[in-house]
């Protein structure tokens, strides 16, 4: 391909520019209106979602174990629903997202799913048919005790979104390698449950509120992601080509190396054509690192996945606020962390404790104001917002009580409630 030169471009582009360049200033000017008319419907769009709020208690001899909620992760994405035409250029259409939530006060955790009402029959049914003894009922919003306008008046707060360190192709570790070979009855350790335990071990009048919002997306969507993971598959075995330069690129390479062209002309004569040598492959030896980096790429992006966000909140009586609740809110993370994979930081953006110059008081208080209302709206704007995180990743961090949890804090159902009601759709 030949490179573009200044002589090459002008050629090419220096009539339709001269030519046509108001027609090209008013279709940008169409295109930013467009633009802003459906971010204007899709704020819209995502006001006016009705949600449901359904308590899920369990029997103490539940014999599910996480594997149960992952396979209601993987079924629960077949609510998707891609948006047609008129849907998606002129109504601001929102891919549909439920909240998987903990409210966790003094020595009680009570779980909690936040559902579209469209789709509670559904959710309702897939919960049920992995979860056949459980009990659901719908209850309040329990986060509208509380009111943005008395934040630092009657209550105080500490909130951020966990993110993950790396990028989304890289797993965290999950209840899969959590096992105790020493043990000689229960092998399995549920790391969920040293999340319940520290999130209840609070002082009256102090909450915990844990949210995980997943959103099933569109197939092309999960293949553009594995496609960037057989990518980076590909760069660490040193097998990875180049792709052909886009228009973009070259125009872009054209700037940069316009002002050197021009001093090699002038003192030098005409440039001559470079060629660029194939390299033999050679055999490569991985190391462990980079080997085990590859197997846990690969082993993610071969699965279904989700858009996901996690938001921790930790509210106390004003005058009551403990500064080391905080590492509990963030430390409780860590036990998923891999560090040659993946692992999980607070988000620096929406960390109330974040800003440390600069108006900080004002900056803080800003912070808390946003993240309380993220939580309490169980905001997910943007249908490319959040990262990918499989079935398997999703039921670590959020599943119900399995039979090893005998903590008192959990809420469980009345042993032998029975099968789901009738209405409900089989999942």
């Amino acid at each position: 391909m030949t490179d573009l030169t200044f002589a090459v471009f002008f050629d090419r582009f220096g009539g339709l520019v001269l030519g046509w360049g108001w027609l090209i200033v008013l279709l940008s000017l169409l295109w930013i209106a467009w633009k802003t008319y459906l971010l204007l419907k899709a704020i819209d769009f995502t006001y006016g979602v009705q949600w449901t709020f359904l308590q899920v208690n369990v029997p103490v001899e539940s014999a599910q174990t996480p594997k149960s909620m992952e396979n209601v992760f993987d079924v629960v994405s077949g609510f998707h629903k891609p948006p047609d035409v008129v849907e998606r250029f002129f109504e601001g259409y929102q891919d549909a997202w439920f909240s998987c939530e903990v409210h966790c006060q003094p020595g009680r955790a009570r779980y909690i799913l936040v559902v579209p009402t469209l789709h509670r029959k559904f959710i309702e049914g897939v919960v049920y048919g992995q979860y056949p003894t459980a009990e659901i009922k719908e209850v309040e919003d329990y986060t509208q005790q509380f009111s943005h306008e008395d934040i630092e008046k009657t209550f105080d707060l500490f909130g951020t979104e966990i993110a993950l360190v790396e990028d989304d192709i890289y797993p965290i570790r999950t209840y899969v390698e959590y096992e105790d070979s020493l043990a000689e009855d229960d092998k399995y350790i549920d790391p969920h449950q040293a999340l319940i335990e520290a999130y209840t071990n609070l002082e009256e009048g102090e909450q915990f509120w844990y949210q995980v919002l997943v959103k099933p997306i569109d197939a092309k969507k999960i293949t553009a992601w594995q496609e960037k993971g057989e990518e980076k598959i590909a760069e660490i075995a040193g097998t990875a080509k180049d792709k052909p330069k886009g228009i973009g690129e070259q125009l872009l390479d054209f700037a940069k190396k316009l002002p050197g062209d021009f001093y090699n002309v002038f003192m030098k004569g005409p440039l001559e054509p470079e060629y660029e040598l194939e390299e033999k492959s050679q055999f490569k030896l991985f190391n462990p690192v980079d080997e085990a980096r590859m197997k846990g790429i690969l082993q993610k992006t071969s699965r279904n996945a989700f858009l996901t966000k996690i938001r921790i909140i930790y509210l106390a009586p004003a005058g009551r606020y403990r500064k080391p609740a905080q590492g509990t809110a963030i430390g409780v993370f860590k036990q998923f962390n891999t560090f040659h994979m993946n692992s999980f930081k607070p988000d620096k953006l929406t960390k109330t404790s974040g800003p440390t110059y600069f108006f900080k008081r004002s900056r803080r208080k800003f912070r808390k104001r946003n993240a309380f209302l993220s939580f309490q709206w169980r905001d997910f704007f943007g249908n490319d917002s959040g990262s990918m995180m499989t079935a398997e990743e999703l039921a670590t961090l959020y599943h119900f009580p399995v039979k090893y949890v005998k903590s008192p804090a959990i809420e469980h159902a009345t042993s032998g409630l029975g099968s789901a009601p009738e209405n409900l759709p089989y999942a």
